[in-house]
C-alpha cells in the first residue's frame, strides 16, 4: 500500500526550499539539437496560456502541456482522458457515459444537470464551453492541450475558480500535409482518422479539413433483461478550416466543425433496495446488469468560429473572436439497474451559446499589455422524464411517471486587462483584473407527473405547481497579482495570488419544493501559490514544482442535501467554506538520445471547514478530490535499418482513495486507490517525406478493477465500472502513404472491454 506519510514527508522536504510551477511534457524529447550541444535534450513547447505564445518554461502559471503526438500515443481520445497523464487532475464519467465531471486540485462541479457551468473552464480554439453535456467531444488533429490550474480569472471566459484545459486545433499551414490513422480492436472495434491540408493557389489562402470516426459493433456489457450486449459505439466528428492571410498585418481563421454520438448508454450496476433482482454485485459478473432495452444517446453538436488578427504596426495585435455552438442531446438510460421499470430516464437537452471577444495586445521589450472585453449569451432548453411504472404497480408511488422542465436564459459581459513588466532584467511583475456582469433568468420551471399510463402509452401530463420564474445577476471583480524570479540561468520561480468567481445559477434537478428552485450563490477561491520552473542537466531534464493554498468561498455542491417526503432529493447548493493545500512536481528527463522517462505527482488536502448544511459535515472532504494522484511514462526508441524506427511506450497512474459524494458521508462512495498501466509498441517507417507507422496496443494491463463513477438515488447506490483487463490484437498491416509528405499509422488495440 502507498505510504501516503511518508510521501507526504518528502513533498514537505522538496517545498522548504522553495518551489513550485507545474508543467509536465509528455513525449515532448528529442535526441539533439541541430545547432550544437553534446547529448540529449528536451524539445521546448511554445503555449498560449497567457493569451501569446510563449515558451512554457517562461509562464508563471502551473500548466501541463500535450503536444498533438502525445495525445495520439497516450491513446487521448476525450478530454476525461487527460486525467490518467496530470496530477491532479480528476475525471469522472457521470451517468451513462454522456456527462464528465472534471475537477482541478479538488475544486469542480459534481452536478449532472446541464445548466450548470463547469468548474473547470474548458475552451475549444478560445470558445468557452457553457455545459458539462458539451465535454465529451473526440479529440483529434490537435496542436496541443493546455492544462491551467488555478483560477484564471483574468485572461480567461466565465466561470474558472478551479482552472482552464485549452484544446487548441491543428492550423492550415504553408505546406501540403496529409494523413491518416486506421485502428482495430476486440469487439468489432474501428478507428478511423485523418487530415488533409495546405496551401490554396498564392494569394495566401490555405485550408484543412480532419475528421475522426469511432465504431465499436459489439458491446462490452451483458442486458440479461434482454440477452443482448450493450456497449456499441458509433462516434463522428470532422472540422474544416479556411484561412486568409492577404498580407502580414491580418490573419483570418474561420473554422466550422461538427460531431454525433449515437452510442449505446452504459448500464449501472445498482445495489436495488427495493428487489434483490440486480444487486451491485449480481450475479458475480461486473459487466452484467439487467435494465430496458431501448437505452441510447443521440448527441450531435456543431458551431463556427471567426478569428481575426490585425497587426497595424510592430507590437501591437487587435484580436476578433466570434463564436457559436448548437447542442441536442437526447439520452435514454436504465437507472434501477433491473429489468422493472423504476426510475429510467430519459434527458432532452438544447443549447445554443454565442460570444463576442476582442482584445488588444501591446508588446514591448519591457511591457505585454493585454485588455479586452467579451460578450456572451447562452439557452438551455431541458426535460427530464423518470418511469415510476413498476413503483405505481406496486403502491409504493403515486404515479407512473415524474419530470421536471426548464428553460435557461443567461447573458454574460466581461471586460479585463493583465500586464507584464519586466522591472529589472531578473525580475517580472504581473498583474489583471477582470469585471464580470451574470444575469440569468430561469423560466418555465415545473414539475409533473403521470397517473393514468406512461408518456409514451399516451398519458396525461399533470403539473403539480405553477411554472417558476426566478432570475439571478452576479458581479465580481477578480484577478491575479505575481511576481516571477528569471535571475537563475534556465529556470524561473513564481509567486502569485489569484481570486476566481464562479457564479450562482439554479438547480437543474427534479423537486417537488418550488422553493428548492430560488438561485444559489456564487462561489470564490483565494489562491496562493509558489512555483518552480527549471531546465537542468544541459537541458535533458526539465523539473516542475507547485505548492498552493485555496481559501475555497461558499462552495457549490451536488448531492441529496434536500430533505424532503420523498427522500432522498437531490440538487445543488452552496455548503459552507473550504481549504485545499496540495503540491505538485513533474519531471521530464531525456537519458540519452534513446530513453526518455516522464514523472509526475500530486498531493491534496481538502476540508470543508464550514458547513451551513445539515447533510455536509464540516471536516469531509471535497468530492472527487483524491489525495494522491501519480503518473509514469517511459518512451524508449531505436533506429534499425532502411529507415525504420522501433518505439515502446509503457505509462502508467495511480489514483488515491476518493469520495465521490460527501453529502450524508456515505461510505457506499468511497473508492480505493488503484494503478492503471498501458503500453504501445510501434514500428516506424520514413522514406523521401512518405511515412507509415504500425502500433499494438495494451490497456489496463493488470486487469485493474475499479468504480469510475458511484451515485446514489431512490432505488439505492449504482455505480458505473471502468476499464476491464486489455489482450493484445492478432494482425499487424501496413501501408505506405500515396501522398507526399502523408503519414498513414495504423494501430491495432484490443480494448479494455
Amino acid at each position: 500500500m502507498l505510504n501516503l506519510r511518508a510521501l507526504r514527508g518528502a513533498f514537505a522536504g522538496l517545498f522548504a526550499g522553495s518551489v513550485a510551477g507545474s508543467a509536465l511534457i509528455l513525449g515532448s524529447v528529442a535526441a539533439e539539437e541541430e545547432d550544437a550541444q553534446d547529448g540529449p535534450v528536451i524539445d521546448e513547447i511554445v503555449v498560449t496560456a497567457l493569451k501569446r505564445a510563449q515558451p512554457l518554461s517562461d509562464v508563471g502559471v502551473s500548466v501541463t502541456a500535450f503536444t498533438g503526438a502525445d495525445l495520439d500515443e497516450l491513446g487521448l481520445g476525450e478530454p476525461a482522458d487527460l486525467a490518467a497523464q496530470t496530477p491532479n487532475l480528476n475525471a469522472n464519467i457521470v451517468f451513462g457515459n454522456s456527462i464528465p465531471n472534471i475537477s482541478i486540485r479538488g475544486i469542480g462541479l459534481n452536478d449532472y444537470a446541464v445548466n450548470n457551468n463547469p468548474a473547470v473552464g474548458v475552451y475549444a480554439d478560445e470558445v468557452y464551453l457553457v455545459s458539462p453535456a458539451m465535454l465529451s467531444f473526440q479529440l483529434f488533429d490537435l496542436d496541443r492541450v493546455e492544462v491551467l490550474k488555478g483560477p484564471q480569472g483574468t485572461l480567461y471566459g466565465r466561470n474558472t475558480t478551479a482552472g482552464a484545459i485549452n484544446f487548441v486545433s491543428r492550423r492550415p499551414g504553408d505546406e501540403f500535409d496529409a494523413y491518416i490513422d486506421l485502428g482495430y480492436g476486440n469487439l468489432d472495434r474501428t478507428e478511423v482518422g485523418g487530415a488533409l491540408g495546405g496551401p490554396l493557389g498564392d494569394g495566401g489562402v490555405s485550408a484543412r479539413i480532419a475528421f475522426r470516426a469511432d465504431r465499436q459493433g459489439r458491446g462490452h456489457q451483458r442486458n440479461r433483461a434482454t440477452g443482448r450486449n450493450v456497449g456499441e459505439v458509433d462516434r463522428l466528428a470532422w472540422r474544416g478550416m479556411i484561412r486568409f492571410q492577404p498580407s502580414d498585418a491580418v490573419d483570418i481563421l474561420a473554422e466550422w466543425h461538427a460531431g454525433r454520438d449515437d452510442s449505446d448508454t452504459l448500464l449501472l450496476k445498482v445495489d436495488n433496495i427495493f428487489t434483490p433482482e440486480d444487486d451491485a454485485f449480481f450475479p458475480g459478473d461486473p459487466l452484467s446488469s439487467a435494465g430496458r432495452p431501448d437505452t441510447y444517446m443521440d448527441v450531435e453538436s456543431d458551431g463556427g468560429v471567426l478569428t481575426a488578427h490585425w497587426r497595424p504596426s510592430a507590437g501591437v495585435t487587435l484580436t476578433s473572436i466570434t463564436a457559436m455552438e448548437e447542442f441536442s442531446r437526447k439520452h435514454v438510460e436504465d437507472r434501477d439497474g433491473t429489468m422493472l421499470n423504476h426510475l429510467d430516464g430519459s434527458f432532452v437537452n438544447d443549447i445554443e451559446q454565442f460570444s463576442q471577444e476582442v482584445r488588444l495586445t501591446w508588446e514591448t521589450d519591457a511591457l505585454v499589455l493585454i485588455a479586452g472585453a467579451i460578450f456572451a449569451t447562452d439557452e438551455v432548453d431541458t426535460r427530464d422524464l423518470f418511469e415510476t411504472e413498476d413503483f405505481f404497480l406496486a403502491g409504493i408511488f403515486p404515479f407512473r411517471a415524474v419530470g421536471n422542465e426548464y428553460r435557461q436564459e443567461t447573458d454574460a459581459k466581461a471586460a479585463f486587462v493583465n500586464a507584464e513588466w519586466q522591472s529589472s532584467p531578473d525580475w517580472r511583475l504581473t498583474g489583471g483584473l477582470r469585471y464580470t456582469d451574470e444575469d440569468k433568468d430561469f423560466s418555465n420551471a415545473f414539475t409533473f407527473i403521470y397517473v393514468d399510463a406512461l408518456p409514451r402509452a399516451g398519458g396525461f401530463q399533470i403539473d403539480i405547481f405553477p411554472a417558476v420564474q426566478q432570475t439571478y445577476a452576479a458581479s465580481d471583480v477578480s484577478g491575479r497579482i505575481g511576481v516571477d524570479y528569471t535571475g537563475w540561468e534556465n529556470a524561473l520561480v513564481y509567486l502569485s495570488l489569484a481570486k476566481g468567481f464562479k457564479s450562482g445559477n439554479f438547480q437543474g434537478q427534479l423537486t417537488f419544493n418550488p422553493a428548492d428552485l430560488a438561485p444559489f450563490e456564487e462561489e470564490e477561491v483565494l489562491a496562493y501559490e509558489v512555483g518552480f520552473k527549471g531546465r537542468l542537466a544541459d537541458n535533458a531534464l526539465f523539473l516542475t514544482a507547485a505548492a498552493f493554498f485555496y481559501d475555497y468561498r461558499d462552495v457549490q455542491i451536488y448531492g441529496s442535501i434536500y430533505t424532503e417526503p420523498i427522500d432522498p432529493l437531490f440538487g445543488i447548493d452552496n455548503v459552507g467554506d473550504a481549504e485545499v493545500r496540495g503540491a505538485e512536481v513533474d519531471l521530464s528527463w531525456q537519458l540519452t538520445a534513446d530513453l526518455g522517462v516522464h514523472l509526475g505527482a500530486g498531493v491534496l488536502d481538502t476540508e470543508i471547514t464550514k458547513s451551513v448544511l445539515s447533510t455536509v459535515a464540516s471536516g469531509s472532504w471535497l468530492p472527487n478530490a483524491p489525495e494522491t494522484s501519480l503518473n509514469v511514462r517511459v518512451d524508449y526508441s531505436r533506429s534499425l535499418t532502411n529507415g525504420l524506427t522501433f518505439e515502446a511506450l509503457a505509462h502508467a497512474s495511480y489514483k488515491d482513495e476518493v469520495a465521490y459524494d460527501i453529502v450524508r458521508a456515505p461510505r457506499e462512495t468511497i473508492e480505493d486507490g488503484y494503478w492503471l498501466a498501458n503500453l504501445r509498441l510501434a514500428l516506424r517507417g520514413s522514406a523521401e517525406g512518405e511515412g507509415w507507422e504500425v502500433a499494438l496496443w495494451g490497456r489496463n494491463l493488470f486487469d485493474e478493477e475499479y468504480r469510475a463513477q458511484v451515485l446514489t438515488s431512490t432505488v439505492g447506490w449504482g455505480r458505473d465500472l471502468g476499464d476491464a483487463a486489455d489482450v493484445w490484437g492478432e494482425s499487424v498491416l501496413a501501408v505506405v502513404a500515396a501522398l507526399t509528405n502523408c503519414s498513414c499509422r495504423i494501430g491495432f488495440t484490443r480494448y479494455s472491454l
